[in-house]
């Protein structure tokens, strides 16, 4: 008996591995993807099981009552965001603290006060060898602050796989690189990015819809 037991172990295990190595490599390479498979199996159980046969009533109303999340606007397509400025999550040093980064860090720019709801759009910079060529490609309307990527995040969680979103805000200091700013990087990782670094053309930077 026991021995049955450890032989039907294995067997699920590998089973599970063999389900997992059909999974998209975007997801593999991925470990906030991963993760989240792990942590709310309900958005992808169903299917499964619809996919090996169980095709009753109950799973399909399942899948149909499943929220529909949001897909990245287009460039220069106007969105909404809202923020509360006061939350201890969004203080900017919050903020690193919850993207795992450690040390003495700084921040010495502008944020925001109070709840508030602004207007964004996409705008591209094509590539730049660093921040500042990115600033001076970009529409000179306004400056946004860094706070709004955790409002962006939210109202966006699930990345669309075409490139980083970034906000041209370095306010943040990195006791090792100096001037970083804030980013969701393709897979959806949030995190931050030294300024004299340089980025590609499939970066999308936050701007003000005005």
């Amino acid at each position: 008996m026991f021995e049955d037991t450890i032989e039907r172990v294995g067997q699920f295990l590998q089973l599970a591995i063999v389900i997992a190595q059909q999974l998209p490599r975007d997801i593999l390479d991925s470990r906030e993807k991963t993760q989240r498979l792990i942590d709310v199996p309900g958005e992808w159980g169903p299917r499964l099981r619809l996919t090996f046969g169980e095709s009753q009533p109950e799973v399909e109303a399942e899948l149909a009552e499943q929220p529909t999340v949001p897909s990245y606007p287009a460039v220069g397509e106007i969105f909404e965001l809202t923020l509360d400025g006061d939350a201890p999550e969004n203080q900017p040093l919050q903020i690193v603290r919850d993207c795992g980064y450690t040390g003495k860090w700084r921040h010495n720019g502008r944020t925001v006060k109070g709840k508030q709801t602004r207007r964004f759009k996409f705008a591209q910079a094509g590539y730049q060898p660093n921040l500042d060529g990115v600033k001076s490609a970009l529409p000179t309307s306004g400056s946004v602050e860094g706070q709004w990527i955790k409002a962006f995040k939210a109202a966006y969680p699930q990345p669309d796989g075409n490139g980083p979103v970034g906000i041209a805000d370095a306010s943040w200091i990195n006791p090792f690189v100096g001037a970083s700013f804030p980013v969701v990087y393709t897979d959806g990782y949030l995190f931050f990015y030294w300024a004299v670094y340089d980025q590609d053309a499939l970066w999308r930077w936050l701007v003000p819809a005005e």
